[in-house]
């Protein structure tokens, strides 16, 4: 039998749709059977990840871990706690210093300023042509009494400051008295006593007249 050429043409596109669907029909079912045992496969490995050698409990990838929330928050809270309150002291001990320092820089220029107006005072005095020579040497003798102290107060500052305190601020007062205040949280009965034996032997003053107190 002699085949026309369409009915050629119609065969094969036939012989290709069948052979098209068995390979479907293969390739399903091999495709099937694959994701099946991937799964068990996957299903295995899950279930057998176990930490536990006892088999309590499975310990999974990707599993949360349960922490208590509340243990974690009072730990933190109290750390937190713990650095603010240090925190809060070193803040505390930073503003003391500053003040401490401002003290000792704002006394220290307050006797410059008190000392340069009292010698003007003076040298006025000297110069004014109506003030008796009794007045003027009182002012002259003044003066070199205040220059004496000033080299005085230098000078008991630097010993001082030699025992190792960081700074010390020394006032003679117009009683004859002496001040002096060191840097320092405190002093003990042999510090004021080292202290005030300094000023007193400097100062040429009775040891009584001298009066000794820290800042920090």
């Amino acid at each position: 039998m002699v085949l026309k050429r369409k009915q050629v043409v119609v065969l094969s596109l036939i012989l290709m749709i069948i052979v098209a669907g068995i390979l479907q029909y293969t390739y399903n079912k091999s495709g099937s059977s694959s994701d099946g045992l991937d799964d068990i496969s996957a299903g295995n490995i899950y279930e057998n990840m176990v930490l536990d050698e006892e088999g309590d409990e499975d310990v999974r990838l990707g599993e949360a871990v349960y922490v208590d929330s509340e243990l974690m928050d009072d730990d933190i809270f109290v750390k937190k706690e713990d650095g603010e309150d240090k925190d809060e002291e070193g803040e505390k001990a930073l503003e003391a210093s500053k003040e401490a320092n401002d003290f000792f820089a704002q006394a220290k220029i307050n006797r410059e300023v008190t000392r340069s107006r009292d010698q003007d005072v003076l040298k006025e005095i000297t110069q004014d042509a109506t003030s008796s020579e009794e007045l003027k040497k009182s002012a002259q003798e003044l003066m070199m009494q205040i220059i004496e102290n000033s080299e005085k107060e230098m000078r008991i500052e630097t010993l001082i400051k030699e025992k190792g305190y960081k700074d010390v601020v020394v006032l003679f007062g117009s009683d004859g008295s002496v001040d002096v205040v060191v840097k320092a949280p405190s002093l003990t009965s042999v510090q004021v006593a080292q202290i005030a034996d300094i000023a007193s032997r400097h100062a040429d003053v009775d040891i009584k007249d001298v009066y000794v107190r820290q800042k920090f």
